[in-house]
């Protein structure tokens, strides 16, 4: 085993923008090893998490190694997991980490949950039997309890699970036909919210909106008609940062595997209000990937269908990912990709469950709409063919589109970054932004470079820089990168981390070349 860590070089400084890499770690990393999962602790660190070829008292053991914010190793922890049981999920709130497993025992899909507190590396186990034939697709932290969120002989479901007293208790409301969980997310103050939306064929279709407290008692009920010739295929709700909550997402024309542009909704329940659809064509920047001529004409074309009052024709792969909220509203995180022709563009992860095989994402799967702390749950995607091998590559990134809404869901501006076709096995978020101080970050890892946009909101400029990632010895030497592995994730404030596997080479050492996991500490001001 070796862990190293140093302090890396100087800023890197290109006009206005700087990037720094001030620290970074890495690992040896064997054939016969599993990959590292990564999870952002936000000021407390990181964690990484693996399964281990070892066992002990016929349990399997999984890793957890946690890092500070200089990427130096504070704790390691090893859990025993039974061989049958599968990572589902996990879950961040300050100070403890939670890893949800179904343990496989029945159809009715029972679970383990394992909590592990930060400072001590402690855990304490949880048996959920919700004593349904229960398949999950969300799961959140609200309060002292978890919700979990899923089917029910196809039909939406969610349920509660008080931490403290082990009680369960079903939210009533949910039992329909022909109905989608589009979204369950957990506010700062402890509530959560739920998206349903009517994938019905015949009569009128509403989206429902409702928040409830953490003992499940409803608060807030919005519903809303969707027009008879659209669909909202996607949704990620606003989480209380500020006073409104608002829905974000993707439409499309009716039974359209593709969408046709964005949404949003304000919710006001005591008003009567409309949704919001906005069209690829009407963004400034968002057909920046296609050529210039290309993008002039969908442009032209979509000015005269919204003239005309039609549904403008450009349709593509998109999938939103994240939701930030901000002083003047909200930032919706999306990026394109184009899906292989024998994959369902809408790639489920083997372990969930959505009986609508057209949704975007019936679980967060490990691509779902983002990364957020605390309050939401991540669901955790294991690789299909065992220990560190991947599945062939079916998706193809091509752009990644920040848009800014105001307080009222209207469109402020959008800005993107194209991708250099990003392969990978799943629809996965590659890139992620920062917004401080005026200035929005985004960046993506391609191969051993970074690549960053720099945007201030109050000019009309923008900067592109390209950036190597940095080593931890001067004559080191990457001889390679392992493909469609690591990525780039906004950690805090205008810090990120990037991570991957790397072979490198350097000749004044005994062992001239190393395989490693490593992790860069990336500030960008």
């Amino acid at each position: 085993m070796l862990v190293l860590l140093t302090v890396l070089g100087a800023p890197a400084t290109t006009g206005w923008a700087q990037v720094q890499q001030p620290h970074r770690f890495e690992r040896e990393q064997k054939n016969s090893d599993d990959y590292y999962n990564v999870i952002s602790l936000k000021e407390e660190g990181l964690a990484l998490y693996r399964e281990r070829d070892k066992y002990k008292n016929n349990n399997r053991i999984w890793e957890l190694l946690l890092l500070d914010t200089a990427l130096q190793e504070k704790r390691v922890v090893e859990l025993e997991i039974k061989e049958r049981y599968k990572m589902v999920g996990y879950e961040v709130v300050p100070g403890q980490v939670y890893f949800l497993y179904r343990t496989g025992e029945t159809t009715r899909n029972d679970f383990e949950l394992v909590r592990v507190t930060l400072a001590s590396g402690e855990s304490t186990r949880y048996s959920i039997k919700p004593d349904l034939d229960f398949k999950l697709t969300h799961f959140s932290k609200a309060g002292g309890s978890f919700a979990f969120g899923g089917y029910v002989n196809n039909e939406p479901a969610i349920f509660l699970y008080e931490l403290e007293t082990g009680n369960r208790k079903v939210v009533p409301g949910f039992f329909q036909k022909d109905t989608e969980l589009v979204d369950l997310r957990t506010n700062q103050n402890g509530t959560f919210n739920t998206v349903t939306i009517d994938r019905g064929s015949k009569g009128d279709r509403f989206m429902l909106f409702r928040t409830f407290d953490g003992s499940g008692e409803l608060l807030l009920e919005d519903r809303v008609p969707i027009e008879e010739n659209r669909t909202l295929q996607t949704g990620i709700t606003s989480t209380l940062e500020r006073e409104d909550l608002v829905l974000l997402g993707t439409w499309g024309e009716r039974n359209s595997k593709q969408s046709n542009g964005f949404y949003s909704l304000v919710v006001d329940p005591f008003n009567e209000q409309k949704i919001h659809y906005f069209s690829f064509g009407e963004l400034a920047h968002y057909l920046e990937y296609l050529s210039p001529k290309r993008m002039k004409k969908i442009q032209e074309d979509t000015r005269e269908d919204l003239a005309a009052n039609k549904i403008p024709n450009y349709i593509n792969y998109v999938m939103p990912f994240k939701l930030n909220e901000y002083r003047d509203g909200y930032l919706l995180l999306a990026e394109v990709y184009t899906p292989s022709s024998n994959l369902n563009p809408y790639y489920s992860n083997p372990y969930y469950y959505n009986p609508y095989s057209y949704s975007p994402y019936g679980s967060y799967g490990g691509y779902g709409p983002g990364y957020y702390y605390p309050g939401m749950g991540r669901m955790y995607r294991p690789y299909a063919y065992g220990n560190n091998v991947k599945n062939n590559d079916d998706i193809k990134s091509s752009e990644t589109v920040l848009l800014a809404f105001d307080a009222t869901g209207k469109v402020k501006w959008d800005h993107s970054l194209k991708l250099e076709d990003i392969k990978l096995p799943s629809v996965e978020q590659v890139a992620d932004f920062s917004l401080k101080n005026g200035h929005v970050h985004l960046l993506y890892k391609n191969e051993s470079d970074l690549m960053v946009k720099s945007i201030p909101l109050k000019e009309d400029t923008t900067q592109l820089l390209q950036e190597k990632i940095k080593l931890l010895d001067p004559i080191d030497e990457i001889r390679s990168e392992k493909e469609g592995e690591g990525s780039v994730r906004h950690w805090y404030d205008n810090t990120f981390y990037v991570w991957g596997y790397q072979t490198i080479r350097n000749v004044a050492k005994t062992d001239r070349v190393r395989d490693v996991f490593y992790i860069n500490k990336v500030v960008v001001h």
